[in-house]
């Protein structure tokens, strides 16, 4: 018990630190920046995130569930399967890169509402870094060196921090500045998850197994990357129709209202740093009920007690949103369901939904898209960023509670994770 939440301290504390920071810098930021300038910006962050939930979730995810049912018959190909990871997310990167250098104009006028070749391709570069860095994360959960994720993740907020305030400090703040700032600081955060992770890159440098690895790993991530990036795209579609539909004014009221609101659901992302490693075990050895038994009820919890604290704040929100943005915070609270939701998923919802019924999310998000796409265009057409803000409310709240019913209901029957045929035969094979 006390190593658990020795674990969870290394990894919620640095975390929640930066949520603190993320909240801080943006509300900073705000009073520096007009709405137009703030949602340039924020669709900078918008390229990382969506990196992030695309392809790093994803492979990320794929990675746990090969490394940790390698891990005790055979860690050369837990490993290997790490290292494919790696490998993936870094030719991903530099093939985006490519092609963002060759489309770059085109593509910073439908992102920015300007042509910005360079803030593009600064946005992307600083994206891939998160990537990589990502992968330190993972490698050092899977090790169970939890000192080491706090250590990398204090680090990397630092650098953040320190380079937003250095813009603020020595200049007028902007999005091109924040991006240079924002990738100088990550290349150096990628470089300390290497240092801290080099042990992986001795384990795997024999070849044997290598492409049996990268093999297995595309197999696996498959449905989960198709899913991952259609509920990232489904997730984050009301910015980017904003962006299209809107105008960058527009955009940055929305983007402030959801700095705040996106908390909870980081929190949750956190948690399941902890908890997620655990669900391919407990739903092998039918422990899976138990656990949500004790962790879903704290969450919900944790969520009214959030809701009721941000009613409070919003109370006194001419002390902490500057005037330009005083519609914010409807936004907050309509997005603030949906993040809420999210927040009480991450942890053993969605890995355990993910794991069992791989297409489950995708088939859901498909079939909610039509109906998405007529809301959110008679909604922004009418109401901008407030209409936004109901939509993805609402429709997050909808789809995150069905989730919730189901995991349940599976949990309860004795559905299980389903194990990679070469991972399940090894468990099953004596060596």
């Amino acid at each position: 018990m006390k190593a658990s939440l020795v674990r969870i301290a290394c990894v919620v504390i640095p975390k929640g630190l930066g949520g603190v920071l993320t909240i801080a810098l943006s509300a900073l930021l705000m009073r520096y920046m007009g709405p137009a300038e703030f949602g340039v910006w924020a669709m900078c962050l918008l390229m990382v995130a969506l990196a992030d939930g695309v392809l790093g979730s994803a492979v990320d995810m794929s990675v746990v569930k090969l490394a940790s049912s390698w891990r005790m018959q055979d860690a050369h190909r837990a490993a290997q399967v790490e290292r494919a990871g790696v490998v993936l997310k870094a030719g991903m990167t530099a093939a985006v890169l490519l092609l963002a250098a060759v489309l770059a104009a085109p593509l910073s006028r439908a992102l920015f509402h300007r042509e910005d070749p360079a803030l593009l391709l600064s946005a992307v570069a600083t994206a891939g870094g998160v990537l990589l860095m990502r992968s330190a994360f993972l490698h050092l959960q899977l090790e169970q060196r939890f000192g080491g994720y706090a250590t990398l993740e204090a680090a990397a907020q630092a650098l953040r921090t320190g380079g937003v305030l250095a813009v603020v400090w020595l200049a007028t703040p902007s999005a091109w500045l924040l991006s240079m700032a924002a990738l100088a600081g990550t290349a150096i955060a990628v470089l300390l998850g290497a240092w801290l992770t080099r042990g992986l890159w001795s384990r795997s440098a024999a070849p044997q197994g290598r492409k049996e690895a990268r093999g297995e790993l595309l197999h696996s991530l498959r449905w989960i990357l198709l899913t991952f990036a259609f509920s990232a795209l489904l997730s984050r579609v009301d910015i980017l129709l904003l962006t299209q539909w809107s105008d960058m004014e527009q955009v940055g009221l929305f983007a402030g209202g959801q700095i705040y609101a996106q908390i909870p659901e980081l929190l949750g992302t956190y948690l399941a740093v902890v908890f997620a490693a655990k669900v391919a075990p407990y739903s092998a050895d039918g422990r899976l009920a138990g656990l949500m038994r004790k962790v879903q009820p704290a969450m919900l919890v944790l969520a009214l007690g959030t809701a009721a604290a941000a009613v409070l704040a919003l109370q006194f929100g001419e002390h902490w949103l500057p005037a330009a943005y005083t519609r914010s915070g409807e936004v907050l609270l309509l997005l603030l369901a949906g993040t809420l939701a999210a927040m009480s998923a991450f942890p053993l919802v969605i890995p355990y939904v993910m794991f069992a019924k791989p297409t489950f999310i995708f088939k859901l998000d498909l079939l909610s898209l039509p109906l998405m796409l007529v809301a959110y265009w008679l909604a922004i057409r009418d109401h901008g960023a407030i209409g936004a803000a109901w939509v993805t409310g609402i429709g997050r709240l909808v789809k995150l509670g069905i989730l919730h019913a189901c995991a349940w209901h599976w949990a309860h029957q004795g559905v299980r994770v389903h194990q990679e045929p070469r991972a399940a035969q090894a468990a099953t094979t004596p060596t």
